[in-house]
Order: C-alpha cells, then structure tokens, then sequence
C-alpha cells in the first residue's frame, strides 16, 4: 500500500518545507548511523551488537535501519493530531474522526499526547513478536529505541500506552506504520524483515546501550537541517541515495577522526628520559591486546601524568580505539591538563587533533583566556532533549576523540539520568584518565566504582593515577572494574594479592591482576623532609624566618578566610621591613576569577616552575588548589595539618625538582591543630572541609614525628590512617573525642555511600530490563555531595 507522507513535526512549519516528512527522517538517520557506528560505539560493544544481528546477514546495514525506525510513533493518531488541520490536508477523510478525537482540547496546559516514543516501542515489539523475535529481544530492541529522547519506556508506561486505542489508532494504523517499515527497509535495499531469522537475535545489555546511543546520536544529526535539507519523499528509492550523501558529509564534518598518538614514551615525549615509573607503564602495556585497568601510585614528582598518557597511546594503537578522555578533579586541574594536552600536539607536530576542554565553566575560561570557544564542551544538558541536541551538535563534548575534563563528566555516566547511555557510549571507545583517584570523598567513590562496573561492561581500558591511594581503596577499583569485564559482582573478581612495596603498578584485565613495584628517580630517592608544628599564632613569624636569607615558601590553608587573614598580616608586616628585603606575596585560592587564576598560575610557574626563575625572596598563601595539578617547587611548606594523603601531596611540592643541599633542610611545617588534654582542638569550620577523625588519626600518627620519607613511608602512612580502626593507636586523654569522631564518621560514610547508591545505574550484571536504567531519573549536577 502507500505509504503516507507524515512531517516529521507538523506544527513546525512543516507546509514551508522547513522539516523533512517521516520516511525522510527515518532513511536519513539510518544512513548516518550506518556511518557511526565505527566511530562512536566501542570495540567491544560493536562487536556483541554486530554479534547480535548476525544472522540477519549485513548486520550494520540492519542496526542502521532499526536506527531510523526511531520515530514510528509519530506515525499516529496522538502525533498527527498535535495539529489537526494539517494532519487533515495529508490524510484521506476516512482519518478525520480518529485525528480530532485526539486532539488537545483548549484551555489544557502542556501536552496530554502518547508520547510517541512509547508508540515507537509498543509497536516495534509487536512487530518483531510476530516476525518471530523471542520476547526479550523484542522488549530490548523496542525499549532501546523508544527512549531516543533520554528516558527509556518501562513495562507500565507500555501497558498504558497500548489502552490508549485512539491514541496509537489500532489496527488501521498500525497496518500504515508496519507498510511505512517495509518501504524504508526497501528503500535501503533490504529485503523484507519478516522473512529473516529474527528469532536467532540476541542483543546484551552492552549492545542495547550501544543501539540506544546509536540511534539517538544520529537522530540529532539527522535533525540537523543545516545538513539535511528537505526533499520530496515520493520516491524513497532516489532519496535514500541522497541521504547517503548528506549523511557522508554530516558525519565527515563531525571531526571524529581517531586520535593516534606514538605508542612509545620515548616517541611521544623524544625530549624526556622515562623514569623508573613510566618504564614500567611502558612495559605493561606495549603488548595488550585487551580491554585493561592501569593504577599507577607512586609521589609526585615520578611523571604520573606522562606515563598515563602514553599507556593511553599504547591502548589505543593496540586496542584500535578512538582517543582519550582525561578526567581531573577540579576545573582548575582540567585547564591546566589542557594547556599541557595543546603543548603535546603542538610538539607531536598534531594539527589534525584538538584537545577538548569539557566542565561546565570551559566557555568562561577560555574566554577570559581570549582563546577560541569552539574548543569547550559544557556537557551539562538536563532533561531538555533540545538542550541535549545542542549538547551534541554544537558542543559534541565526551564524543570528541580527544578530550579533558572535570571526572565529573565522566562520572554522570553512572546516574539515572536522561541519555546516560550517550555519556557510556562516547566513553566506551577511549581510554578513560582518572587523575588523583584519591581525592573523592565516599560519595564520589560510590558513584566512581560503579562507572568502573560499566566501564569494564563495555570494555573500556582505564587508567588511574594516585600518590597516596589506601590499598584496600586500590582493590576495590579493581574489582569494580573487573566485575564488568568478567560480568559477575565485585565479590566474585579474581582479587589482589597483598602488595606492600611503593611505587607501584597494577594491571588487570581479565585474569588475575599483578602488581609490580618500581624504583624511584634520584629525585624522590632522597628526598626527605623535616617535620615540625607551628602555632598559629606563629605563622607569620615563620614565614618571614623562611625567608630572611633568600628563598621560596609556600603557607597552605584549607579555610580561604584563614588564608585571607595570614595574606593580609604578611601584607602588614612586609610593608614595614626595608625595601630590599621584601619578599614577593602572592595569593592564590579557589575563589579567584579564571582570568586572574590563569595570571597567578603562570607567574607561578614562570618564578617556581620547572626551569623558572627563582625570586631572591618569595612568599606564597594559597589554600588547597597547590595541592594538584602546577607542578611548583618550594623550598619549605607551612600548612594547615589535613589528611595525611593530602598532606603527602602538599609535601610533593617541597624540593620537588632539586634535593641540591645548598638550598638547604627541606621542611614541611604544620599548623592548624593544638593538643589539648581531651584530643586535638582544630579551625572552626574546618569539619565542612575534612572528617575529624581522619585529622585526628593523622595527627596521632604525626604529632611526635620529625621526619618524612618520602621514599620508603607513604604507602604505610596511608595504609594506617585508612585502615583497620587499630591501625592507630589513640594517645592517653583523646579516648572520649575519638570515640565521637569515629561513630560520626561511620555514620557520615553510610549516609553518603546510601546518597550515591540512590543515584547510581544498577549493576550492569544485575539488569533484567532496561527500562531499570532510567527509573526515577537523577539530576546529573548531583556527582559531588552538597
């Protein structure tokens, strides 16, 4: 029978020819699914959806046409009645009571229409039931592209959607939209789909995912007039050619080419050595040829974030991916990660690949910066399926091959929320670099494992950097990770093995993990600090003291007003000493502008900095953010006491590219906390920044040190402060606050991790439907605790 041409959104202009008709629409998206499914879906999941429609024979080619068949729905009564008169002029008289026996009635507020991806399911099942597809692969292939618009269709929603008779239009219409199938399948020169073995289809929810996120992304494209043009469907066959073209120049102008870096260190850095570490990375991975998770620990100062990049490198040549995502824990980190990502093309001689910026002030800074905005992508759309095409079309964000953000990006990935399965897909095909995998509190851990648990689902290689990572914390990424890949729960993974030396590399695929120590550079071999407390009455004496015979140093508080406070008495104080004696101050904190951040960062870097030109006399007052990311080098480093991996962090920033003894005793003083009789007494306000007890169990363990290793005792500090509870003992007096901290402490983790797990996507091997996935939806602004 004919088929009747329908617009695409028949309120919208449509008798201007400003929308495509249905069939248009439905060959257009198909010929650029076609066209994506290399570059956006994943080796893995491409390989179980390509697995799936096998016995079909031409498997893209019927993946692409499911793809088109995404707005079905609207081939209905409950669509076309959105705008009776024009449905009128396209439909024959016979029509007419259906049309207007569903349209909206004045006076309502918003829409009361089937929406049509529910249509689009109910009757995609119904259709593959009878071409002989088993149940679940009907419900998985119907609900996959029904929920095209973010949210997919759940078992009630179906139900109540095929009551709704005039809605859908029964069988009359439901004849019209099983021959609308049949033309676009014969237009894009497939044979009829009942006559094939749909019941030797199986689709893994890994596929599904794919075919979800497949189906949207080209939908978006296809939407996109500016690449589509309208045409006249009377003749499908002719116009599926030209979708094919428009497709070809739609996905070309995408710029998703594959990044593809050298796969040696020596190739991708040729003016550095590697260090002890990186040698290692290298080793691990020059020969993988499956999906792995790299953790690197080891002190600053090692090259972490080099040997992450060219593990990377050698994932991706070896496991044919498409690039990288590198995913920071704070924007600031990010936008350092990204000027130094632009250094490494620019040096690589890359014009064809750009770096990324994604967190959801990258427009602001890069303007500030009056760099170009077509770099940014803010990710951040919410429940708007406009604002989630803009996301793509315009931004196109964790789909770029090359990319750099806050982990926040990433982790949206893991939440109920509309397109997840986008977010999954886009990551699926890169490496995913998670920097300092130790700063994220319970909450954020929670959510992190659990995109672990699909990352390695969907057979995407990670690689983690920490300095000061707790062991039991390095064996729960591993069996989050593995329990995807090996498709059981954490529990059930192959597990580590007890490994005490540091630094460290662990790599786990689909067999048991190793872990491997290597050595340190010179550098860090001797670096040793010496350990003292300040009052904080005394700070600014201290700092002054540093400094009197020349030198650099560094006064680091975790409260922005303390650190206000201690800026201005320097300030006080330096503008009474003699002109030739006074140090250069400088601050820096959080809450500073880009623009202004970027100029402090760069004197920075130009005074401290690798190869920078030390002042005689320097004093820098910052809060927490010189703790990661600026690679600086200080001669001595007062802060305020804070957990002890933090604190190791902050320690890293002392000598850090010099142990020369002529620049004297490295030192690492700590202020912030007074011993009392009952325990320590700290800031006010500071338990809004960090648990008690962690301080407490830190400073139990430091307060009658005098030296750091930096060496031989981080791993063991870490170890005990987030160990078992008699790890530490409590000193005499402090029995009472500790036993307070502690029980807050445990509450507070329970309360947190319960927070995550009401956010977070079921297990990926617990999923019966997928309609599971987008169940009482989340905001995806909610990846940190508030």
């Amino acid at each position: 029978m004919r088929v009747i041409p329908t617009s695409l959104a028949p309120w919208a202009k449509a008798a201007k020819g400003g929308h495509h008709p249905l069939i248009c629409h439905a060959l257009d998206t198909a010929a650029v699914a076609e066209r994506l499914i290399e570059p956006l879906i994943g080796p893995r999941c491409r390989s179980e959806l390509r697995a799936a429609f096998e016995p079909l024979g031409e498997p893209d080619a019927w993946i692409a046409l499911l793809c088109g068949l995404h707005d079905l729905g609207k081939f209905s009564p409950t669509f076309q009645g959105l705008n009776v008169e024009l449905a009128l002029e396209r439909f024959d008289e016979s029509t007419a009571a259906v049309l207007k026996a569903v349209r909206k009635r004045s006076g309502l507020g918003g829409r009361v229409d089937t929406p049509h991806g529910l249509v689009t399911a109910m009757h995609m099942k119904d259709l593959l039931l009878r071409w002989d597809a088993s149940m679940d692969t009907a419900e998985t292939i119907a609900v996959a592209l029904g929920g095209h618009h973010g949210h997919f269709p759940n078992g009630a929603a179906l139900r109540q959607a095929r009551r709704e008779i005039n809605n859908h239009g029964g069988q009359t219409w439901e004849g019209w939209r099983d021959a609308f199938v049949r033309e676009v399948a014969a237009a894009r020169d497939l044979p009829d789909p009942a006559g094939l073995s749909w019941w030797d289809v199986h689709l893994s929810t890994a596929a599904a995912v794919g075919l979800a996120a497949l189906t949207t992304v080209s939908d978006w494209i296809a939407s996109d007039t500016r690449g589509f043009a309208y045409a006249d469907p009377s003749d499908p066959m002719t116009y599926a050619e030209e979708a094919d073209r428009q497709a070809a120049a739609a996905v070309e102008a995408l710029e998703l080419r594959p990044w593809s870096p050298p796969a040696s260190f020596t190739a991708l850095f040729p003016k550095k050595s590697p260090r002890p570490v990186q040698a290692v990375v290298e080793r691990l991975t020059a020969d993988r040829h499956e999906p792995s998770l790299v953790i690197v620990e080891a002190p600053t100062g090692e090259g972490k974030s080099k040997a992450a990049l060219q593990a990377a490198a050698a994932l991706i040549d070896n496991l044919d991916l498409t690039g990288a995502y590198v995913a920071m824990p704070t924007q600031a980190t990010s936008n350092q990660m990204h000027r130094e990502l632009e250094e490494l093309l620019e040096n690589l001689g890359d014009d064809r690949t750009r770096a990324r910026l994604i967190h959801s002030n990258a427009g602001e800074y890069l303007a500030e910066l009056n760099l170009t905005p077509t770099d940014v992508g803010r990710d951040d759309p919410e429940d708007s399926d406009v604002q989630a095409k803009e996301w793509f079309t315009r931004k196109k964000s964790l789909l770029t091959p090359l990319g750099v953000g806050t982990v926040d990006q990433a982790l949206k990935a893991a939440i109920r929320s509309g397109h997840f399965f986008v977010r999954l897909t886009a990551l699926a095909g890169k490496v995913v670099v998670i920097d300092e995998v130790h700063a994220y509190d319970v909450y954020m851990s929670t959510l992190l494992d659990r995109l672990l648990a699909w990352l390695g689902r969907l057979g995407t290689s990670v690689v983690m950097l920490s300095a000061t990572l707790p062991s039991e914390r390095r064996s729960e990424l591993v069996a989050a990770w593995q329990s995807g890949l090996l498709r059981c729960l954490p529990r059930e993974t192959p597990g580590l093995e007890p490994f005490t030396e540091y630094p460290r590399v662990t790599l786990a695929g689909t067999g048991k993990p190793v872990v491997e120590a290597a050595g340190l550079s010179e550098l860090n071999a001797r670096r040793r600090l010496r350990l003292t407390h300040v009052g904080d009455d005394d700070v600014v004496d201290w700092a002054l003291d540093q400094v009197t015979d020349g030198g650099c140093v560094a006064v680091m508080h975790n409260l922005v007003r303390r650190a206000v406070a201690t800026h201005a008495a320097l300030e006080e104080r330096i503008a009474k000493l003699p002109l030739e004696e006074r140090p250069r101050l400088i601050a820096i904190n959080g809450q500073l502008p880009a623009g202004v951040r970027h100029a402090v960062e760069t004197e920075l870097k130009a005074a401290v900095g690798k190869d920078g030109k030390r002042p005689p006399r320097m004093i820098v007052v910052s809060t927490s953010v010189l703790e990661q990311g600026l690679d600086l080098d200080f001669d001595a480093m007062l802060t305020d006491l804070a957990p002890v991996d933090n604190l190791i962090q902050r320690a890293g920033r002392v000598h850090r590219f010099s142990t020369d003894p002529s620049r004297g005793e490295a030192v690492l003083a700590i202020t912030g906390v007074d011993d009392t009789d009952k325990g320590p007494r700290f800031p006010r306000y500071l338990h809004t920044v960090y648990a008690p007890m962690t301080l407490m169990r830190t400073w139990a363990l430091l307060r009658e040190r005098t030296t750091l290793d930096m060496s031989a005792e981080v791993s063991s500090l870490v170890d005990a402060v987030y160990g078992p509870a008699e790890a530490i003992v409590c000193p005499t007096g402090w029995e009472d606050s500790w036993q307070v901290e502690a029980e807050k402490l445990a509450v507070q983790w329970r309360k947190s991790e319960h927070d995550a797990r009401l956010m977070y996507l079921p297990h990926p091997t617990t999923v019966t439907h997928l309609g599971e996935l987008t169940t009482h939806g989340k905001s995806t602004r909610q990846t940190r605790k508030r």
